[in-house]
């Protein structure tokens, strides 16, 4: 169509790229286009772009033809050529606003957020009454969240078209975004009053209403979400919430690897994870047993999520399989183990060296089970007398990747297992070969190097640093990496690292002498986070009817992690948040330095690493407007004094997130240290091994022996934590709440499993009820063994 043609249309009513055919002319091409033009209609793809391409070769610059190829392509995905068709058709008419519109809707699906609002608003300078473009824009802002911006631009759509199904559509997901679930719902209803086959309609009207509590209708709107578009994949997810909140655990799951059928999706692999670790007890099934297996190994070696969270469910699945009989015969021996050549038939050694899952776990996380604890003890002395009998082989390769990922477990819990002065004496021996090997330069075994590495750390060899330049088998690389150059370059980095705060309280310098012994805790994936989202919506969807004080939004976000450790969670946070530039601080240079390393590792920029001392953090000159203290607050002289100064360093409408520790909890660790002060143990490694062995000894009704359900028992610097802490403060919920009244801040709620505890007892109360909240933890005094876990908000007018 030339611009004679299109002024035509226009005259007749018709805006530019509306597709008239009939009224279009006579030339060639404008024929060619009406039956382009039938063919589309009549859903006959390949006809219709084949003769638009044909127009294109006589008149390339034919706006309808290209116009017309850019919405076919976006129909079959092929955004990036729809945008460079859309871009065409506006070189030849850039006054056409649905080419503009058309433009922004695939800019948008391609995540191109500033040019999509840039073309919508050229749409409605073209055209201010064209509802869609506003409607488009308000979605746009909206996933900006632009949220006062965004309801302008819908209720100017709603006031030219009031029928607008987008205007009403777009409207409803930003009163969800903001928690009024009731308008939200009214919204969504008015579209499937008119178009009753929306999927995504029934799939949000369906989470505005199970947040309402109305889980029956939420699950009628699910269902039917589903049976109109099965490859809706956030439904299976949101569903599968809503039945594991009523405890269908089985059927939770179900829905869940439905939905990793349809697309493994990082959303839908998490929530398949959230609902397998939930089974309480694997399955059935010889097949479902293996299945899952399967999938828990995948997620070890793929990093579905911080494998530690996987330990648990791994272990009950590796005590189902091939090596049950092994694993049950080493937990009925106790941590006695002696090691020799004839302890494990070539049988049994092939059926734990074969077991995929259990070696994924072993190079992931600590192992977090007493039985396979006990089999693993047994491993590491079957491997020491193989090892010092000059072997150079394990058994296959089978037999030495499994105890090559042996020696990466060791050195994850940190030589944790129980140790006989047997085994010690010969561990000597065979340092004693390597030191003289390394001296000399002879050729060293690997098995040597395997079995040394499952005792000691190889760094702590002299010449350890030669390993690192030698030709070795995949299962001894992956071990000296860890064990040599790793931390060799943690060495590098800590000399690197700024300090922000003198660190001169005497509890701080207490806490700090621990932590550099004992960095807590090593780690090897952090969880995958997906898309950055921004602070406001990351909370409404955890809290959903949160009072969140939205004057607080800003753009960017500034973020402290006051406590940071060995940094998984810091580098998860600078992850998490649009925006976000993050700040982590920690006593020690140690635990900084490994979080240094996994952040360089891991390619996170957005982060910085410096040494202080939360108590000296006024003289920083920095505000924030997220502050994460997790797990800090108790370990400080004064928890209130810390608390204050990080309200403070809290910028008005600021989020704080804090974890702190359960007196109503924390009765059993309590008990066991007590236990450990009548013995005299001290906070080193050998005396931590035998409280380890001690407790397990206990008789299973004693309350001490119930700190071995705890998953810091199983690593020697979490254990250290848990049991030998040099200064430990627990709290109640009252004072809790008396420290966020006396420091102005507005509590949010608690997150992780306890929310879904607290609304399944009490469905009608405020998650925000502090009292409400110590009701149900002294009826559930275990609500928050993993420590509470809470969200405030600093108002913006104080």
């Amino acid at each position: 169509m030339n611009r004679k043609e299109r002024r035509a249309a226009k005259k007749q009513g018709r805006g530019a790229g509306a597709f008239a055919p009939g009224a279009l002319g006579t030339s060639p091409s404008m024929q060619m286009f009406g039956a382009a033009f039938r063919h589309f209609s009549a859903g006959q793809m390949q006809e219709a772009e084949r003769l638009c391409r044909d127009v294109l070769t006589f008149d390339p610059s034919h706006f309808d033809s290209l116009h017309l190829l850019g919405i076919m392509a976006v129909r079959a995905a092929r955004l990036e050529q729809a945008i460079e068709l859309f871009r065409r058709a506006l070189a030849a008419d850039a006054r056409a606003p649905e080419c503009h519109v058309n433009l922004a809707q695939a800019l948008r699906a391609c995540g191109r957020l500033d040019e999509a609002a840039s073309h919508l608003r050229q749409a409605i300078v073209l055209r201010n009454d064209y509802a869609k473009a506003h409607s488009g824009l308000g979605d746009v802002l909206a996933q900006q969240e632009r949220s006062e911006e965004a309801r302008m631009n819908f209720e100017r759509a709603l006031a030219i078209d009031p029928a607008l199904l987008d205007g009403h559509y777009g409207l409803g997901n930003l009163l969800l975004r903001e928690g009024r679930f009731e308008d939200a719902a009214a919204r969504y209803r008015r579209v499937l009053a008119a178009r009753a086959d929306a999927a995504e309609t029934h799939s949000n009207l369906g989470v505005a209403l199970a947040a309402l509590g109305r889980s029956e209708e939420a699950a009628t709107h699910y269902r039917r979400a589903l049976a109109i578009r099965p490859q809706l994949v956030d439904v299976y997810r949101n569903f599968g919430r809503l039945l594991l909140e009523k405890g269908d655990v089985a059927e939770a799951l179900a829905l869940a690897r439905r939905g990793l059928a349809v697309a493994e999706t990082q959303e839908g692999r998490a929530f398949f994870l959230q609902c397998a670790t939930r089974l309480p007890s694997p399955p059935d099934d010889a097949a479902a047993c293996d299945d899952l297996a399967r999938l828990i190994t995948r997620a070890l070696l793929e990093g579905w999520t911080r494998p530690s969270e996987l330990a648990g469910l791994a272990a009950v699945l590796i005590r189902s399989g091939r090596a049950r009989t092994c694993i049950a015969r080493a937990a009925a021996a106790g941590p006695q183990c002696p090691g020799s050549e004839g302890l494990w038939s070539a049988d049994e050694l092939a059926a734990v060296s074969g077991d995929a899952l259990l070696r994924a776990l072993l190079e992931s996380a600590p192992v977090q089970d007493v039985a396979l604890e006990r089999l693993l003890t047994q491993a590491r002395a079957v491997l020491l007398a193989r090892a010092l009998k000059a072997h150079d082989g394990a058994g296959g390769q089978d037999a030495l990747g499994f105890f090559g990922a042996l020696a990466r477990q060791c050195f994850l819990n940190e030589y944790v297992f129980a140790l006989s002065p047997d085994e010690l004496q010969l561990v000597g021996q065979l340092q004693e070969r390597l030191n003289a090997a390394l001296a000399s330069g002879a050729p060293i075994p690997a098995l040597w190097l395997i079995a040394a590495a499952s005792y000691v750390p190889l760094h702590s060899l002299a010449g350890a640093e030669r390993l690192a330049g030698g030709f070795w088998s995949d299962p001894v690389s992956s071990i000296i990496r860890q064990q040599v150059s790793e931390p060799a370059e943690e060495r590098r980095l800590r000399a690197m690292l700024p300090a922000l705060t003198a660190i001169s309280d005497e509890v701080s310098v207490a806490v700090r002498r621990q932590y550099e012994e004992a960095p807590y805790p090593r780690w090897s994936k952090p969880a995958p986070v997906g898309r950055p989202a921004g602070i406001a919506w990351y909370l409404r969807n955890q809290f959903p009817q949160a009072p969140l004080d939205r004057g607080g939004a800003r753009a960017g976000l500034d973020v402290l992690i006051a406590g940071c450790g060995t940094g998984q969670h810091s580098l998860e946070t600078a992850q998490r948040f649009a925006g976000a530039g993050v700040l982590a601080v920690d006593l020690s240079l140690t635990s900084l330095a490994y979080a240094r390393r996994k952040a360089n590792e891991l390619g996170i920029r957005n982060i910085e690493f410096a040494q202080a001392d939360i108590l000296e953090l006024g003289g920083i000159g920095r505000s924030f407007d997220l502050i994460e203290a997790s797990g800090v607050l108790h370990h400080l002289r004064d928890p209130g004094q810390g608390l204050r100064m990080l309200t403070a360093l809290l910028r008005p409408g600021g989020f704080m997130h804090v974890a702190a520790y359960s007196a109503c909890a924390r009765a059993d660790v309590r008990a066991a240290r007590a236990f450990i002060a009548e013995r005299g143990w001290q906070a080193r490694a050998e005396d931590i091994r035998q409280c380890r062995q001690e407790i397990l000894a206990l008789p299973d009704d004693d309350p001490v022996k119930s700190v071995a359900n705890y998953s810091d028992f199983y690593a020697m610097s979490e254990c250290r934590d848990l049991l030998f802490h040099v200064q430990e403060h627990q709290f109640a919920i009252p004072q809790i709440k008396s420290l966020l009244a006396e420091n102005g801040l507005t509590f949010i709620g608690f997150a992780g499993p306890p929310a879904l505890a607290y609304r399944a007892r009490f469905p009608n109360a405020a998650a925000a009820d502090l009292d409400q909240w110590h009701l149900f933890e002294l009826e559930q005094p275990q609500t928050f063994v993993n420590m509470y876990e809470l969200w405030a908000q600093k108002p913006v007018s104080e």
